[in-house]
């Protein structure tokens, strides 16, 4: 990893600067390591599905390890809201955790959602992937229509 010309002496400075490119280098690829899936899952929050048949629109989210206590799902007027929240355990005291990823904490995301039966909306939790079901109202159903494609 270091090259010099026969003849050539490499500086204290030299060999410092190569070194610390080098432990730069290893300590960027370690973070990643351990962060890059932990980054996926929570960094974009809440990841959603959304189908729509004729007859409903239907919402599936991932939510892995979260007990079904824990979610709560919202329908305001036309904004569906999913959150989650995940408390962190304070009886491990006498652990020693050399690094700890599971995160806690809470978790929302909103859907804007028209032209639905409210009371018919139904939620179900099955492992890890929450499902809604929203029923589309009469109206919607009406307005829908194909379009040819030339």
């Amino acid at each position: 990893p270091i090259r010099r010309r026969r003849g050539e002496s490499m500086s204290y400075e030299n060999l410092e600067d190569t070194f610390n490119k080098y432990v730069d280098s290893f300590v960027g690829y370690m973070d990643n390591f351990f962060n890059r899936d932990i980054q996926n899952v929570f960094g974009a929050g809440i990841r959603a599905d959304i189908r729509e048949t004729d007859r409903a629109y239907i919402i599936e989210a991932d939510m892995p390890g979260f007990d079904r206590e824990d979610i709560s799902v919202e329908l305001i007027d036309d904004q569906l809201t999913i959150s989650a929240k995940r408390d962190e355990h304070t009886d491990e005291e006498g652990k020693d955790y050399i690094r700890r990823e599971r995160r806690y904490g809470s978790m929302t995301r909103s859907f804007s959602v028209q032209g639905i039966e409210h009371e018919a909306v139904k939620a179900e939790y099955r492992d890890g992937v929450l499902r809604i079901t929203l029923p589309k109202n009469e109206e919607a159903i009406k307005q829908g229509r194909n379009i040819e494609i030339e």
